[in-house]
Protein backbone atom coordinates (compact mmCIF):
# COMPACT_ATOMS: atom_id res chain seq x y z
CA UNK A 1 0.00 0.00 0.00
CA UNK A 2 2.79 2.38 0.89
CA UNK A 3 4.43 1.56 -2.44
CA UNK A 4 1.25 2.55 -4.28
CA UNK A 5 1.08 5.85 -2.37
CA UNK A 6 4.75 6.58 -3.12
CA UNK A 7 4.31 5.93 -6.86
CA UNK A 8 1.41 8.38 -7.06
CA UNK A 9 3.27 11.28 -5.42
CA UNK A 10 5.23 13.96 -7.27
CA UNK A 11 8.98 14.29 -6.60
CA UNK A 12 8.63 16.53 -3.53
CA UNK A 13 5.79 14.39 -2.17
CA UNK A 14 7.92 11.28 -2.56
CA UNK A 15 10.78 12.88 -0.66
CA UNK A 16 8.44 13.95 2.14
CA UNK A 17 6.89 10.49 2.32
CA UNK A 18 10.31 8.81 2.36
CA UNK A 19 11.45 11.06 5.21
CA UNK A 20 8.28 10.35 7.19
CA UNK A 21 8.66 6.59 6.69
CA UNK A 22 12.31 6.71 7.73
CA UNK A 23 11.53 8.73 10.86
CA UNK A 24 8.75 6.35 11.90
CA UNK A 25 10.92 3.30 11.15
CA UNK A 26 13.83 4.71 13.15
CA UNK A 27 11.66 5.14 16.24
CA UNK A 28 8.24 3.45 16.07
CA UNK A 29 7.49 4.67 19.62
CA UNK A 30 7.81 8.31 18.51
CA UNK A 31 4.17 9.37 18.28
CA UNK A 32 5.08 12.54 16.40
CA UNK A 33 6.94 10.60 13.70
CA UNK A 34 4.09 8.11 13.34
CA UNK A 35 1.55 10.94 13.18
CA UNK A 36 3.63 12.68 10.48
CA UNK A 37 3.60 9.48 8.40
CA UNK A 38 -0.15 9.14 8.88
CA UNK A 39 -0.59 12.73 7.74
CA UNK A 40 1.45 12.10 4.58
CA UNK A 41 -0.70 9.08 3.71
CA UNK A 42 -3.90 10.97 4.54
CA UNK A 43 -2.86 13.86 2.29
CA UNK A 44 -2.13 11.47 -0.57
CA UNK A 45 -5.55 9.81 -0.20
CA UNK A 46 -7.37 13.13 -0.03
CA UNK A 47 -5.62 14.40 -3.17
CA UNK A 48 -6.09 11.24 -5.26
CA UNK A 49 -9.53 9.62 -5.32
CA UNK A 50 -8.34 6.89 -7.67
CA UNK A 51 -5.61 5.93 -5.19
CA UNK A 52 -8.20 5.83 -2.43
CA UNK A 53 -10.38 3.46 -4.46
CA UNK A 54 -7.38 1.29 -5.38
CA UNK A 55 -6.25 0.91 -1.77
CA UNK A 56 -9.79 0.43 -0.48
CA UNK A 57 -10.17 -2.52 -2.84
CA UNK A 58 -7.16 -4.18 -1.18
CA UNK A 59 -8.72 -4.10 2.28
CA UNK A 60 -10.96 -6.86 3.56
CA UNK A 61 -14.64 -5.98 3.42
CA UNK A 62 -15.55 -7.56 6.74
CA UNK A 63 -18.76 -8.87 5.25
CA UNK A 64 -17.92 -12.54 5.64
CA UNK A 65 -18.94 -14.71 8.57
CA UNK A 66 -16.76 -14.86 11.65
CA UNK A 67 -16.21 -18.15 13.43
CA UNK A 68 -14.75 -18.14 16.92
CA UNK A 69 -14.06 -21.40 18.73
CA UNK A 70 -12.87 -22.00 22.27
CA UNK A 71 -11.82 -25.47 23.28
CA UNK A 72 -10.49 -26.77 26.56
CA UNK A 73 -10.69 -25.95 30.21
CA UNK A 74 -10.97 -22.20 30.83
CA UNK A 75 -10.67 -21.49 27.12
CA UNK A 76 -11.72 -18.03 25.96
CA UNK A 77 -12.88 -17.08 22.49
CA UNK A 78 -14.06 -13.75 21.12
CA UNK A 79 -13.93 -11.74 17.94
CA UNK A 80 -12.76 -8.76 19.97
CA UNK A 81 -11.44 -8.99 23.50
CA UNK A 82 -9.81 -6.57 25.89
CA UNK A 83 -9.14 -8.32 29.21
CA UNK A 84 -9.54 -12.00 29.97
CA UNK A 85 -8.60 -13.78 33.16
CA UNK A 86 -8.94 -17.51 33.54
CA UNK A 87 -6.77 -18.32 36.55
CA UNK A 88 -7.73 -18.89 40.17
CA UNK A 89 -7.09 -16.14 42.71
CA UNK A 90 -6.27 -13.58 40.04
CA UNK A 91 -5.58 -10.03 41.16
CA UNK A 92 -6.39 -7.18 38.85
CA UNK A 93 -4.63 -3.89 39.42
CA UNK A 94 -5.36 -0.67 37.54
Amino acid sequence: MLHAVWHRRHEQGRAELEAAVQDAADDPEDETAVAALCQQIKRALLEDEELLRELSALLPTGSGPVTVTASGERAIAAQTITTAITGDNATIQP
